[in-house]
């Protein structure tokens, strides 16, 4: 499903001369399929928000498994993905290519008191981009509030759309409570950008609430009713500026 043209303010260089090699943390989320966010600020090299699908491969061992068994045990909401040094821009220079990265999962924020439950050869094989945004501290910023949604039908979720500071980075689960027929049997994960029906631009979401939301690439769709069940990060402290 198409982008709107308005992003709101995410440039689309992405050329591989544009940055520099550096640790990009990535919050992982998802079961049915396997999630990753980049942990985006302001400023380069880590100026993108990028949602991608994985999956997981060690010598000797099942990555994937390790995770989901210790998310399960340890009820902990956030897990992070620190791969060593590369480029944002050549992970994304061709999004066919299925490029790979060699790293680490950490319970928690790698930054914040993390703790390593993998060793640091794990290679993330990317299996599809969903999106990518190169972030303008300039941009002008959003007179509505928008999330992206993206994953799979049977686990979807919200990521909100970054534009200019102050902001914020957020990711929920999402059940869909009330939907035109067949309109979710015939989406296959890919970006849904949405407007979130009666909240400001600044306000964020939160775990429990009820909204009404309309797909941004029809606007003659009707709203549909989201919940919130489950808040997995929210960041506003590295996007302030």
């Amino acid at each position: 499903m198409p982008m709107p043209s308005d992003h709101g303010g995410h440039s689309s260089d992405t050329s591989p001369q544009s940055d520099h090699a550096a640790v990009h943390g990535m919050l992982m989320v998802g079961e049915t399929r396997l999630l990753m966010s980049h942990l985006p600020m302001f400023h380069s090299p880590h100026d993108y928000q990028i949602l991608l699908e994985t999956s997981l491969t060690a010598p000797g061992s099942d990555p994937l498994k390790t995770y989901l068994d210790d998310r399960k045990a340890s009820k902990s909401k956030i897990y992070t993905w620190v791969p060593t040094p590369f480029k944002l821009s050549a992970l994304v220079a061709d999004r066919s290519a299925h490029p790979t990265m060699v790293g680490t999962i950490f319970r928690g924020h790698f930054e914040r008191g993390g703790v390593p439950i993998t060793a640091n050869n794990v290679v993330a094989r990317v299996e599809r981009v969903f999106y990518v945004g190169r972030l303008d501290p300039k941009a002008r910023p959003l007179t509505e509030l928008r999330y992206l949604m993206f994953g799979s039908s049977a686990e979807p979720f919200l990521a909100h759309l970054i534009t200019c500071p102050p902001d914020f980075d957020q990711i929920l689960a999402a059940e869909i409570k009330a939907l035109p027929p067949g309109w979710l049997g015939a989406w296959d994960g890919g970006i849904v950008a949405l407007r979130i029906e009666g909240r400001s631009p600044g306000e964020t979401l939160r775990e429990g609430d009820q909204v009404q939301a309309t797909r941004l690439d029809d606007p003659a769709a009707e709203a549909f009713t989201m919940a919130m069940p489950t808040e997995y990060y929210l960041e506003t402290g590295d996007l302030a500026s």
